[in-house]
């Protein structure tokens, strides 16, 4: 019977030594599930900080977009106004041209006529000598209101950009 008795402590001592091990693997088990919720909430967070941080981005990008296509629509009108007055200079710069070459085709024509009518070589050389002083005269002063010209479209155009 001591046989059996020792038997029997041999077996609850197996038993015990079993037991606590069987009790922290569900103390592991419930510590693994209380584990896995934990990492399931702290993915779901950075999932959460991830869409917000896109979203944000994607936002500012949308407004920088917005911002980009407001100045470029300012420039091209900066742009346009700014053609538009230096197409008009050169209107008025091809108006001059024209004016100055009538005047000069006349001026010719009065010469030739004044040349057929010198009487003496002295007359020929004053004849040309006015005409030559005069031409000078004359795109002297052309010069200079293309040139006025052009300097008020210049300033004008600069008050575009303004």
């Amino acid at each position: 019977m001591a046989d059996k008795t020792n038997k029997t402590d041999k077996t609850n001592k197996t038993i015990e030594a079993a037991s606590p091990p069987a009790q922290s693997e569900q103390a592991g088990a419930g510590g693994s599930a209380g584990s896995a919720t934990q990492a399931e909430s702290a993915m779901r967070q950075g999932a959460d900080q991830l869409r917000n941080q896109v979203s944000g981005m994607a936002e500012m990008s949308a407004q920088v977009s917005q911002n980009v296509i407001a100045r470029s629509g300012q420039n091209f009108e900066i742009m346009r106004r700014i053609a538009e007055t230096l197409a008009s200079g050169v209107q008025s710069a091809a108006s001059e041209c024209r004016e100055y070459a009538q005047h000069t085709t006349r001026r010719q024509a009065e010469l030739m006529q004044q040349l057929g009518a010198a009487r003496s070589p002295d007359d020929v050389l004053e004849i040309q000598n006015r005409y030559l002083q005069d031409n000078l005269k004359e795109l002297l002063s052309f010069s200079e209101r293309l040139s006025r010209l052009s300097a008020d479209k210049a300033k004008e155009a600069g008050e575009h950009l303004d």
